[in-house]
């Protein structure tokens, strides 16, 4: 009998004091006090521990969504989503689509640079590893390029211009979606070099393309600044090359078109 009630004494202590491991997490000290459960039944101590647990979850995820919103995303995506192996894409360096998922990048405070034709998957990884990064606690923008320059060009025109460009420069990670289908006048260009230049090895940026960069860049009204950027985009960024892969939304689209057409066949 009085192993047994050594051992219950043991199990409730370490029970009161995941408990208040929890509140004192949560930031609340008068909770987080163990003598108010002291000679609180075994099964209350463990049921009100798992109701702690279960609302620290719930609220969780729950911030997790506003702060999903909040960057731009429409709904998480779990890295199972995006599927790939050593032929989907041949120009890939090895490592790298791992070294991208995992994250680390981030931390590091290096950029990602993913390029390729439409279809071969570089939204969803991007968007892969921005939700990793929000779990992570790293707070996000998603953008298109075209956004952030007509974005910044409204706010040239309301006087909030450093206002939006501290914005962008402020978060974690910033992504510039399909970088080549962004046009910038002389003023906006500075603009948006003036958000890259601030982040510059300080935060990290994520940038997707369709086509050549360079040729993108070429079309800055400054040379010197088009070199600048391109340097402040490339310099210790991870690079995904997806080029040379094939069209997943055309092959699923194909897919639907032949499975619907061959049901039609056989009704």
């Amino acid at each position: 009998m009085a192993l047994k009630q050594e051992n219950a004494s043991e199990n409730s202590a370490a029970v009161i004091e995941d408990i208040t491991k929890q509140f004192h997490t949560m930031n609340l000290p008068r909770l987080a006090d163990g003598r108010i459960y002291l000679g609180t039944p075994f099964s209350i101590l463990e049921n009100f521990r798992q109701a702690i647990i279960e609302q620290r979850t719930d609220n969780e995820e729950k911030r997790f969504i506003n702060r999903l919103r909040y960057a731009g995303i429409v709904r998480e995506r779990a890295s199972d989503a995006f599927k790939w192996d050593n032929d989907t894409y041949p120009l890939v360096e090895p490592g790298a689509i791992e070294c991208a998922l995992n994250i680390e990048f981030i931390s590091q405070k290096k950029n990602l640079i993913v390029i390729g034709p439409p279809g071969t998957g570089k939204s969803l990884l991007v968007i892969i590893v921005v939700c990793k990064a929000l779990r992570a606690g790293f707070s996000v923008k998603y953008k298109t390029a075209h956004d952030i320059a007509v974005e910044l060009r409204e706010a040239r025109a309301g006087n909030s211009l450093s206002g939006y460009i501290n914005k962008l420069k402020a978060c974690d990670v910033l992504v510039v979606e399909d970088i080549i289908f962004a046009t910038f006048d002389s003023e906006t260009a500075q603009s948006f070099f003036s958000v890259i230049d601030k982040r510059y090895a300080r935060k990290t940026t994520v940038i997707t393309s369709n086509g050549n960069i360079n040729e993108w860049a070429d079309d800055f009204p400054d040379k010197r600044m088009s070199s600048a950027v391109l340097g402040r985009f490339y310099e210790e960024a991870l690079l995904i090359n997806m080029n040379g892969a094939e069209d997943m939304r055309l092959k699923r689209a194909k897919g639907m078109f032949e499975k619907t057409a061959g049901s039609s066949t056989t009704v």
